[in-house]
């Protein structure tokens, strides 16, 4: 299996396949775990976030140059437009690297199944086809030009939020998109991460009946998140995790927490960075705490803390913030354009609402900004829906499909 950036629910997923494989090989890019140069320099210097843990017998083989490439011209470089392309560049250099591998290993081994990433395995779904390998396709996202014509809607109405990047991507759409269909028509199984994602690309013409449905697993529950929240006659705390973006509604969020009176009696705090073009202007916002990025393990305890988990995204596969909230015993508001909003029972463990609507939003903030109590009581049933949603359950309907494709 390959993917870029080593991800937590891709190592799960290699943890599933080891299930059915006798053994997994994990093709990844900047990782201290490879056997690169790059890798060892990593341990030596003890630095390297992007650590793989595999089930036994697995083996690990990066291709870390173009990352590297990638991730300091980030740094140094605000063009949006030169790192889309930069990405995409070091995506290509992976996407062959992968297809090399597989090339290689005629007579190695028998290889019977590559599992692959959307826009990373073009090459390789085709070099796989070519020794008669089965291909599964994992789609994190709902389908492209859904999603960029929606984006595209959103920023007719607000056109504050239209970039220079985001009219070049809008020239580019139609062969990204053609390269995603390609993608999907190579691969024998497509495993999608929700029913609004399932849904989506099934829409656009595509095989419907190869698409199971895997929802993403969060973290187990945690009983602290039983007692959580505020108490006491603090402001209700709200709270956002994430990047304060377009695509997520944080333009939406600050049209509604602009245009409502805010009494003092609720505070929001974001953690993660804001990429919301300069035009819009949040950071004035009357109760809002930014803390930028921060580790993993701050935003639960966060979720432990507060009283809601805000999330107002126009589309989102799945949005895994959400079952992170839920293992915390945070009730979540977010909207019908998010995959995981299918495990949100309204006035149970959250709310949902209509995307794209500032009014919408406001209204439900509005309703449940006296109703701590209320909120308080949801969240022992935030708990049992994140033990539903758990990994074994996951690798368990993951591994059925493997087999089923198998055969």
């Amino acid at each position: 299996m390959a993917h870029m950036g080593a991800a937590h629910f891709a190592q799960e997923v290699a943890w599933a396949l080891a299930e059915v494989f006798e053994k997994v090989l994990f093709l990844t890019t900047l990782t201290p775990d490879g056997r690169d140069p790059a890798a060892a320099a990593l341990r030596m210097l003890g630095k390297g976030k992007r650590r793989v843990s595999l089930p036994p017998g697995g083996e690990i083989r990066s291709y870390p140059w173009r990352e590297m490439v990638r991730l300091v011209q980030a740094k140094v470089d605000p063009d949006e437009i030169r790192r889309d392309a930069v990405f995409h560049w070091a995506m290509d250099g992976f996407d062959r690297f992968v297809a090399r591998e597989i090339a290689g290993r005629k007579t190695a081994q028998k290889l019977e199944l590559v599992y692959g990433y959307e826009t990373m395995c073009g090459q390789t779904f085709r070099a796989a086809k070519e020794q008669g390998v089965k291909t599964v396709l994992d789609l994190p996202s709902p389908e492209h030009d859904y999603v960029e014509n929606l984006l595209w809607r959103e920023y007719e109405k607000f056109p504050v939020l239209l970039t220079p990047a985001r009219r070049r991507f809008r020239e580019l759409q139609a062969e990204r998109t053609a390269k995603r269909h390609e993608e999907f028509r190579r691969a024998d199984l497509v495993v999608a991460n929700s029913s609004l994602t399932a849904r989506t690309w099934a829409a656009a013409g595509l095989d419907g009946k190869k698409i199971a449905t895997v929802p993403l697993a969060g973290p187990e529950p945690d009983p602290r998140g039983a007692k959580g929240g505020t108490r006491g006659k603090g402001p209700l705390r709200l709270v956002w995790a994430g990047t304060f973006s377009v695509r997520k509604g944080g333009h939406l969020l600050a049209e509604a927490w602009r245009g409502w009176k805010n009494r003092g009696d609720t505070e929001l705090e974001v953690y993660g960075s804001v990429s919301l073009p300069e035009g819009v202007r949040v950071r004035d916002l009357e109760g809002v705490k930014w803390h930028g990025p921060v580790a993993r393990e701050r935003v639960l305890e966060a979720f432990r803390q507060a009283d809601l988990l805000v999330f107002p995204t126009l589309c989102d596969g799945f949005g895994l913030v959400v079952a992170e909230a839920l293992s915390q015993g945070l009730p979540v508001l977010t909207t019908r354009q998010a995959g995981a909003a299918d495990l949100i029972t309204e006035g149970e463990n959250g709310f949902l609402v209509e995307a794209g609507s500032v009014e919408a939003l406001r209204g439900k903030l509005e309703e449940i900004r006296g109703q701590r109590e209320r909120l308080r009581e949801m969240r022992p049933a935030c708990l049992k829906t994140a033990g539903r949603n758990s990994q074994s359950r996951y690798q368990e309907i993951l591994t059925e499909q493997i087999r089923a494709v198998l055969r």
